[in-house]
């Protein structure tokens, strides 16, 4: 049986928040989660409860809040809570290393069942590469949000450690990406959205209505939410449910201008092939933003 490790930077984009619950609400075999950049105790904490809230005995691990790139941890998160007892929620680990340490066991005891869910910048699964690049070499996969392979576009997760984002793109691990160019379609409606802030029907359905109004308040008006994480989750469900094509792709770390870009090799035939990945083709956004939008428990209202 496939088993699944989920490393996030949940606490600022929202998306993070429903594809950990997505996860949770599907009863994936999650051996854990790792947290990712800045701050990442606390990232630690809203996962902790998110769990919490299911019921479920999953342990979450902070991993390395500074980057490769060296970036330091000091961030304020936009949806921390305030209340009294997130406290109670503590991470099952005190030194960032042994959530790296983690990663590695599932790695070295399950090899191709072990799948590395990495919806956050790369720092933590570079450093469990740098470790150990045999034994994570030889895991079922590390399946990614982030990068670009169509547009030039440096995407976030890439940028925020993009020393760590060339080490997972050289390594022999098998890559599975979901990158911007798809990702960034999956927006929701008003209507979907109101319905997100407005949810109470469960204590798991109200705290992600809480957190998502916490990040909506940090944003434009007119800002809405974007699944991008979630196209990760989906991929564990179900593997067919967009086509994927293999690229040899290169991630550029010293541009002016160009930094942390993902370059499709395929359109530079003049650059040496480092590493070839999986990355999603196309997206049918109308049918993935339903079936989201079902998962949470939304029902559109009838036309007349």
């Amino acid at each position: 049986m496939k088993k699944y490790i989920i490393d996030t930077d949940i606490g600022d984009d929202i998306d993070d928040a429903f594809a950990l619950d997505w996860a949770l609400k599907a009863n994936v075999n999650l051996l854990g989660v790792t947290t990712v950049y800045r701050n990442v105790q606390d990232r630690a904490r809203i996962a902790k409860r998110m769990i919490s809230l299911y019921g479920k005995n999953i342990p979450v691990f902070f991993g390395y809040g500074s980057t490769l790139d060296g970036m330091d941890e000091s961030f304020p998160l936009c949806q921390w809570t305030e209340e009294a007892g997130m406290d109670e929620f503590k991470p099952d680990n005190t030194r960032s290393e042994e959530a790296i340490d983690f990663i590695l066991d599932a790695a070295r005891r399950y090899k191709k069942e072990f799948y590395l869910l990495a919806v956050g910048p790369l720092t933590n699964v570079a450093r469990a590469i740098e470790k150990d690049p045999v034994a994570m070499g030889a895991i079922g996969g590390v399946v990614l949000m982030g990068g670009d392979f169509v547009n030039h576009y440096a995407e976030w997760n890439i940028r925020c450690d993009v020393k760590a984002a060339s080490v997972v793109f050289s390594s022999d691990a098998d890559v599975v990406a979901f990158g911007h160019e798809n990702t960034s379609r999956l927006k929701i409606s008003k209507e979907e959205q109101d319905y997100v802030f407005s949810m109470d029907q469960d204590p798991s359905h109200a705290y992600l209505a809480e957190i998502s109004r916490l990040w909506h308040k940090t944003k434009p008006a007119h800002f809405r939410i974007v699944l991008h994480d979630l196209m990760v989750i989906r991929y564990v469900l179900e593997p067919d449910y967009c086509p994927l094509e293999r690229i040899p792709v290169l991630v550029e770390t010293k541009g002016e201008y160009t930094r942390a870009m993902t370059l499709n090799l395929t359109l530079f035939d003049y650059l040496p092939t480092k590493k070839y990945v999986r990355v999603a083709k196309d997206v049918d956004v109308p049918e993935f933003i339903q079936t989201f939008m079902k998962n949470i428990g939304y029902a559109p209202k009838e036309e007349n």
